[in-house]
Formats: structure tokens, sequence, C-alpha cells
């Protein structure tokens, strides 16, 4: 995975500093993910209906745009709208959200035995 670059929806320019339509993150690293104990921004956590609700750790993201951030600087970024908040915010995420890995040695899913797909619980 290579560098990401975040489109802002409009010009920065700090006072004393380069302006800057863009920001731009590199990728998380183990030690940035495990070893700093951040684990990831988001966790899905059942709603009691059935669903699940995605929690969003503001804090968590912070501390990964702090590391992450190539440029601009991390303290220029202070003046971003909520719209740029939120597609920073998006691209940090985006770095956990990932296709599950598929294996061509699973035998295939038989539709026709009846199943509903559902496992029994534990005292059935």
């Amino acid at each position: 995975m290579a560098n990401k670059t975040v489109k802002l929806s409009k010009r920065y320019e700090p006072p004393g500093e380069t302006p800057f339509d863009h920001i731009t993150l590199r990728e998380p690293s183990y030690q940035d993910i495990v070893m700093s104990g951040l684990g990831f921004p988001q966790e899905g956590q059942p709603n009691g209906q059935g669903g699940v609700v995605i929690m969003t750790f503001w804090p968590v993201i912070d501390d990964y745009v702090r590391r992450l951030i190539v440029a601009p600087e991390y303290k220029d970024i202070a003046s971003l709208n909520f719209v740029d908040t939120k597609a920073l915010q998006d691209a940090v995420c985006g770095f956990f959200l990932t296709a599950a890995p598929t294996s061509s040695s699973a035998p295939p899913t038989n539709s026709s035995s009846g199943s509903d797909g559902k496992l029994p619980l534990s005292s059935e």
C-alpha cells in the first residue's frame, strides 16, 4: 500500500506556512497499530437488534493523523472544516478496511442442503 492523498474541499493558508489543498498520509505500520497500542480507529458493536453499530474513536484517529501525516505539518491542519475533517477520518479508517482473503481450497457451499445457514446454539 502506498501513501494516500486526501484532496481537500478548499485551499488552506496557515499563517506563515505553505498553503495546501491536500493532505498526504503514509500507510500505518505494525509499530503504529500494535506496538503503540492504538489498535483500530473504528469498532463494530452489536446493536441488540441483530445489526452492528460502527463506533468511531476520534482520539485514535487523531493519534494516527499525528503519526501518519507526511504533508503538510500536523499543526497546519487545525483549521480544517467538517467536510475535510471527515475526508481525513475516512482516509485513516480506509487503511483498515480490506477485503477478506479468499481461499481456493475452501469447499463450495451446497445451497441444496436445506440449511438456513445459521449455526445451532450450543444448547441445541
